[in-house]
């Protein structure tokens, strides 16, 4: 078994209460879980015993936002709630047969529940089976074992058919984009070098060790040599992609917003490399040196083809997040996770997404995301 840190409470290192990060993260699933159902909450129920998640801004619902509610709801030891959300999810995302069996649709429709779109998107599946671990252990359900070691299973070794294979590509051990053919790119927030270390562990396959080092090499060319930026998405050298349906995608945005919590993660509970410290401190030092910084931005610090928005939830929720990596003696740490405690519950149109990291970062910051 490799070696694991005890991650760190950072609202206490910067000052706050023992119970202050317990209490935001009780307000945040609250809101977002329990709430008003027009403005505030973003899961409902389909039945007594099936809830889903909605991305609110596009009205349909998600792999990634199903498994980051499982996740969520794994580490906040609500075991009733993530039965809900994985009973829908097997009922209603999972491929039981055709090209894509044993995958998770991205994209479910919020009127039928039909799948609008069967092929799946790889962070949804390693998202999954990061849950099912944790609750397995949390919630002593050796069937939530199973399930996830099904699923890793199939992510990496699927046997290719004639539209789908396995998510990580088996000549260079990383993360696809879609494991449809052809889609031969990679999404750099797709790489959860921890996830994989834990996945080594429950499986006994130490190949995925190989996994966690391919991601790190690759995230080290991905990340701007000056800026340590990311682009959304990015061919399998780091080299920023930009494709017809999304022509911003080789630029620093929503996506990208995420690869510093992974790097962070992995550096805080496993110590994995210190180029996790050294792009993360970089990334953060940009954004601390442009206050008040954007969201979106050319990944060399440029503007963006369209006008960036201002820092959202979601953004401070990240960068508070990847503070993990620095000590608390310069500053910088408290800086950013001041940010993440002066926010509010992400409301309205766009409170999935802002809602989701939201929750996400306070659960990194405050030292509760252990596995």
């Amino acid at each position: 078994m490799q070696q694991r840190f005890k991650p760190r409470n950072l609202f206490l290192e910067a000052g706050y209460g023992p119970n202050f990060a317990d209490q935001l993260i009780l307000n945040a699933y609250h809101q977002l879980f329990e709430g008003d159902p027009v403005d505030e909450r973003i899961c409902f129920d389909a039945s007594d015993d099936m809830s889903y998640i909605i991305d609110i801004g596009h009205d349909d619902i998600r792999s990634e936002g199903m498994s980051y509610g499982m996740f969520i709801t794994a580490l906040t030891d609500h075991p009733k709630m993530f039965q809900k959300l994985w009973n829908f999810a097997r009922r209603y995302l999972y491929n039981a047969d055709g090209p894509h069996k044993g995958y998770f649709s991205w994209q479910v429709s919020t009127t039928e529940f039909s799948m609008m779109d069967p092929g799946a998107a790889p962070d949804g599946e390693e998202y999954f089976a990061m849950a099912l671990l944790i609750a397995a252990k949390r919630f002593n359900r050796p069937d939530y074992h199973e399930d996830a070691l099904r699923l890793i299973n199939d992510i990496k070794y699927k046997p290719v058919n004639e539209l789908v294979g396995p998510m990580i590509n088996p000549e260079n051990n990383l993360i696809k984009f879609s494991p449809v053919l052809g889609n031969e790119f990679t999404d750099p927030s797709y790489h959860t070098v921890a996830f994989y270390r834990a996945f080594a562990e429950a499986t006994g396959d130490n190949t995925w060790i190989d996994v966690a080092k391919s991601s790190l090499e690759y995230l080290k060319k991905a990340a701007h040599p000056v800026t340590a930026l990311f682009p959304d998405y990015s061919e399998y050298d780091g080299r920023p992609k930009a494709m017809p349906w999304f022509p911003e995608s080789n630029n620093f945005s929503g996506d990208a917003w995420r690869v510093a919590l992974n790097l962070s993660l992995d550096y805080a509970l496993f110590r994995g490399d210190e180029c996790e410290k050294e792009i993360c401190t970089r990334q953060l030092n940009y954004f601390n040196d442009r206050r008040p910084y954007l969201s979106d931005y050319s990944v060399d610090g440029g503007p963006y083809p369209r006008e960036g928005r201002s820092a959202t939830p979601g953004l401070i929720a990240m960068n508070a997040a990847s503070a993990q990596v620095l000590s608390n003696e310069s500053g910088l740490m408290e800086s950013f996770v001041t940010d993440l405690a002066n926010l509010a519950v992400p409301i309205r149109f766009w409170r999935y997404y802002d809602g989701m990291l939201y929750l996400l970062g306070l659960l990194a910051c405050s030292g509760k995301i252990e596995f």
